[in-house]
C-alpha cells in the first residue's frame, strides 16, 4: 500500500536525518572548538614570550650596568664592602633575581650581592667554562644549585675582557626557576596543561607542574625538539610529547634572540569539554526533532504543528552554527588587524629615521649658525631660538613615535607627573581634536613618582584615546554637549592590610563624560585583545598596556564607571624617594671648547648618504678643529682608503643604500684593525646593531653629542700615523 510505504519512509527519516544532522553538527563543532583551543593556547605563549623577553633584558641592563660601574677598577676596589652593597641594592626590587656576581679569571668570587665563602670558585659551571673559552655573549645556562644562596637557579652570564681582549672574568645573575612557574601558574588557564622555559637544546629551566624528581632535560626525540629545529621562530601542534601519553595541544615560541623557548601544552580533553556540553545541547534538540518527526507519521492530524516545532528548532540550531561561525571570522579580522598594526609600527620607524635625518642637519646647521650670528641683532637672534626649539620639539615627538615601533624595559626614575603632563600638552591636544576639552588639577608640591616616564606617558596617551572614544570620537560628551577630560593627581598613603603595600602613592587619574561602560564590560576590559570598538579602531590592548605598566611599578590600576556618567581611570604609584642632585652635564658650548693639550688636531672620515646630514656633520666638526673627509657611501669610503688616505677614525651613518654602517664597520676591522668607527644611526633593527659591537650615536645629534661621541671613540686608539695633522686633499667628484 502506498500510504504503509510512505509512512514508513517517513519513520525511518524521522530517525536517519536527525542522526546525520548531529553527526555533521558535531563533527564541525568539535573542529571549531580545537581550533579556538589551539587559538588560545597561542595567544597564551605569545603573553609568556612577552614575559621572558623582558625578564631577560631586565637581566642584560643589569649585566651591562655592573660592568660599567666596575670598568677601569681594579680587583681591590671592587671587592670592596660598598660594591657588594651596591649589588644588593641592585637586585633587591627584582624578584626574579636570586644573586649577582663579579668573578675574576680564575673563577673566585670578588664581588656579589649575597655572603659568600671566599675560597668559593666557579671554575667549574658551565656558563664560566663557555665564556672563558669565547665571547658568547649573554649566555644561559643549564639549572643549577647555588653554593652561596642554596637556592636552585639558572645563570644569565656576560664576559669581561682586558683592553687587549684577553679574558678577565665574567658578571652573571642568578636568576629564579620558581618566579616563572609562579608566573606560569598564575597566568595560564586553570586546566590541565603543562608550561615551560627551555634551551633550545632541551634543558629544562623552568616546568609547571613540578614533577618529583624535577626533569633536567628533554628527550633526545621529544618532537618538541624536532619542532624547534624545523620552526625555530615558533609553532604550534597536536600530538604527545611526553612519557605520561596525553595528547596536548602545544604552542611554542622563541624567546627574542635567547636560545630559550616558552612552551605550553594544554590537554586535549581539556579543549573538549565545552564541546561535550555542545553535545548535550546539540543532543537534546535532535531528539526532539526525532520526537516530533514520530509524532508527524503516527500523529498525522497534529502533522502541522509538528512539523513548525521541528523547523523552528532546526533554525535555531542553525543560527547558532552560524553565530559560532561569525566568531570565528570576527576572530580571524582582529588578527588582520593586529598584522596591520605590526605594519604600521614598522613604517612608523621608517618615516622617523627619515625625519631624524632631517633633524640632524636642521639642528647641526642651527647650532653653527648661532655661533656665527652677530652679536645685538636681538630680533634674528630669537627667531633662531624659535626655529631651534621648534626642531628640539620634532625631535621629541621622532623619539615618540619610534616607542611605538619597538619595545622597551622599564627604566623606573623619579617623574614629576606635574612638568610630564605639561610636556605632553601638544601632543594630546593633537590627538583629542578641538571637541575635548582638557583640563588639569594638580596640588600644589605634588610629590614625584616612581616610574618609567616614557612608559607613563604612553599609558597617558592610551587613557586619554580611549576617553575620547568613549566620549564620540573627536569630541562630543553625552547627549551632543563638548567632551571633557580632566587629568588630575593626588598623593594617598595605603595602611596595612589593603590591596598594594603599605606606604606612599601619587595617583595620577584620567576622568571622562562619556558613555561608560556596564559591569560585564569594566569585569573584561582590561584582558588583553577585548574590545568594544568595532573593527579598525582599536587593538584591545591599551588598557592591557596601562594594567601591566601599573602592576611592574608595584602599584595598580583602578578603574570606575556606570553607563551614561562617563569613566575614571587612576595609576597609584609608589612615591619617589628624595634623590641626590645629578651633577650638570656639560652645555654645548663647553662641549665645543678648544681640546686638552695633547688630544691634537684629528682627521675623521664622515659617511652618510644624505648630502644635508653630510655637509652638517662635516661642519660640526670643522668647527671645533677637526679635519674632515667625506664618502657618501660605503664602497666610495673604502675607495679613498684605500687610495691612500689616513684618517684617524670612520662616523658612519647604518641605513645606506648598498653598504650598511654595520657592513662598512665590519669591512674596515678587517682591513684596518685598529681604525676606530662610530655607528651614527636614527632607526635600524636592534639585533644588528648590538650584534656588530660598535659605539653608538643617536640621531638626532646637536653638535656638543658629536664631539663627546668622537673624542670618546678616539680615546680607545692611538692617532693614525700621518693622520690628523692636515685636511686629506682627496675630495671625491659629486660627494
Amino acid at each position: 500500500m502506498p500510504s504503509l510505504r510512505l509512512h514508513r519512509v517517513l519513520v525511518a527519516a524521522s530517525v536517519l536525518m536527525p542522526l546525520g544532522l548531529f553527526a555533521a553538527a558535531a563533527a564541525h563543532n568539535r573542529a571549531d572548538v580545537l581550533r579556538q583551543g589551539e587559538a588560545a593556547v597561542v595567544r597564551t605563549v605569545t603573553v609568556m614570550d612577552e614575559h621572558a623577553r623582558k625578564v631577560f633584558e631586565t637581566g642584560e641592563l643589569l649585566l651591562g650596568r655592573v660592568d660599567d660601574r666596575i670598568r677601569g677598577m681594579g680587583w681591590d676596589e671592587i671587592a670592596s664592602p660598598a660594591m657588594n652593597d651596591f649589588l644588593a641594592g641592585l637586585i633587591a626590587p627584582l624578584e626574579q633575581v636570586v644573586s649577582i656576581w663579579v668573578t675574576d679569571a680564575q673563577g673566585m668570587v670578588r664581588a656579589g650581592s649575597q655572603v659568600w665563602d671566599p675560597s668559593m670558585s666557579i671554575a667549574g659551571r658551565e656558563f664560566f667554562q663557555v665564556q672563558r673559552e669565547a665571547n658568547a655573549g649573554p649566555f644561559v645556562s643549564a639549572s643549577f644549585l647555588g653554593r652561596a644562596t642554596r637556592v636552585p637557579s639558572f645563570a644569565l652570564s656576560q664576559r669581561r675582557s682586558t683592553e687587549d681582549g684577553h679574558f678577565d672574568g665574567i658578571v652573571h645573575i642568578s636568576l629564579s626557576p620558581e618566579y616563572f612557574t609562579r608566573y606560569y601558574a598564575s597566568s595560564t588557564p586553570e586546566v590541565a596543561l603543562v608550561a615551560a622555559l627551555l634551551r633550545a637544546d632541551g634543558a629544562v629551566l623552568a616546568r609547571v607542574p613540578e614533577q618529583e624528581p624535577a626533569p633536567t632535560r628533554l628527550p633526545p626525540d621529544s618532537r618538541l625538539l624536532r619542532q624547534f629545529a624545523a620552526q625555530s621562530a615558533g609553532g604550534s601542534f597536536l600530538g604527545v610529547t611526553a612519557p605520561d601519553g596525553v595528547e596536548r595541544a602545544y604552542a611554542y615560541r622563541r624567546v627574542g634572540n635567547y636560545p630559550l623557548y616558552v612552551a605550553l601544552g594544554v590537554d586535549k580533553a581539556a579543549l573538549l569539554q565545552r564541546w561535550r556540553g555542545n553535545m548535550v545541547l546539540f543532543g537534546a534538540v535532535s531528539g526532539a526533532a526525532s520526537f516530533m518527526l514520530l509524532l508527524v507519521s503516527w500523529l498525522a492530524l497534529r502533522g502541522v504543528q509538528a512539523e513548525r516545532a521541528a523547523m523552528g528548532r532546526l533554525r535555531a540550531a542553525l543560527e547558532n552554527l552560524r553565530r559560532e561561525t561569525r566568531q570565528r571570522e570576527a576572530a580571524e579580522q582582529r588578527v588582520r588587524q593586529a598584522q596591520k598594526m605590526e605594519a604600521v609600527g614598522q613604517l612608523t620607524g621608517g618615516i622617523a629615521h627619515d625625519f631624524n635625518n632631517l633633524l640632524t642637519a636642521v639642528l647641526g646647521s642651527l647650532q653653527l649658525l648661532r655661533k656665527r650670528l652677530p652679536a645685538g641683532d636681538e630680533r634674528a637672534t630669537r627667531l633662531l631660538e624659535n626655529a631651534f626649539q621648534g626642531a628640539q620639539r620634532g625631535a621629541s615627538l621622532t623619539q615618540r613615535l619610534l616607542a611605538f615601533s619597538r619595545g622597551q624595559a622599564l627604566r623606573p626614575a623619579a617623574v614629576d607627573l606635574v612638568e610630564l603632563v605639561r610636556g605632553m600638552s601638544d601632543l594630546l591636544r593633537s590627538s583629542l581634536g578641538t571637541g575635548v576639552k582638557v583640563e588639569t588639577k594638580f596640588p600644589l608640591g605634588l610629590a614625584p613618582a616612581h616610574v618609567d616616564a616614557n612608559q607613563l606617558e604612553l599609558a597617558l596617551l592610551n587613557l586619554a584615546m580611549n576617553a575620547r572614544d568613549a566620549m564620540g570620537g573627536q569630541g562630543g560628551g553625552q547627549g551632543g554637549s563638548q567632551g571633557q577630560l580632566t587629568i588630575f593627581a593626588r598623593e594617598e598613603r595605603v595602611q596595612e592590610g589593603g590591596e598594594l603595600p603599605e606606604g606612599h602613592y601619587v595617583v595620577l587619574g584620567v576622568t571622562d563624560n562619556g558613555v561608560g561602560m556596564d559591569e560585564a564590560t569594566l569585569a573584561r576590559c582590561v584582558e588583553p585583545f577585548f574590545t568594544t570598538k568595532g573593527i579598525g579602531k582599536g587593538t584591545g590592548l591599551g588598557l592591557s598596556m596601562v594594567y601591566g605598566l601599573a602592576a611592574q611599578s608595584n602599584g595598580r590600576l583602578v578603574l570606575r564607571s556606570r553607563l551614561g556618567e562617563g569613566t575614571t581611570a587612576e595609576l597609584w604609584l609608589p612615591r619617589a624617594q628624595p634623590a641626590a642632585p645629578a651633577l650638570p652635564e656639560p652645555s654645548a658650548s663647553e662641549a665645543a671648547r678648544p681640546r686638552p693639550e695633547g688630544f691634537g688636531r684629528r682627521t675623521v672620515m664622515v659617511v652618510d648618504d644624505d648630502p644635508l646630514v653630510l655637509a652638517s656633520t662635516g661642519s660640526m666638526l670643522e668647527d671645533v678643529g677637526h679635519a674632515v673627509v667625506e664618502a657618501s657611501s660605503g664602497r666610495q669610503a673604502l675607495e679613498i682608503l684605500r687610495a691612500g688616505a689616513k684618517v684617524d677614525m670612520v662616523l658612519t651613518d647604518q641605513v645606506m643604500p648598498g653598504m650598511t654602517g654595520v657592513q662598512l664597520g665590519a669591512e674596515l676591522r678587517r682591513l684596518w684593525p685598529g681604525l676606530p668607527v662610530l655607528l651614527g644611526t636614527g632607526y635600524a633593527e636592534r639585533a644588528e646593531l648590538l650584534g656588530s659591537g660598535l659605539p653608538l650615536l643617536a640621531k638626532p645629534f646637536q653638535q656638543a653629542e658629536l664631539v663627546a661621541a668622537v673624542e670618546a671613540c678616539l680615546g680607545r686608539a692611538e692617532p693614525v700615523p700621518g693622520a690628523g695633522r692636515t685636511v686629506v686633499p682627496f675630495r671625491p667628484v659629486g660627494g
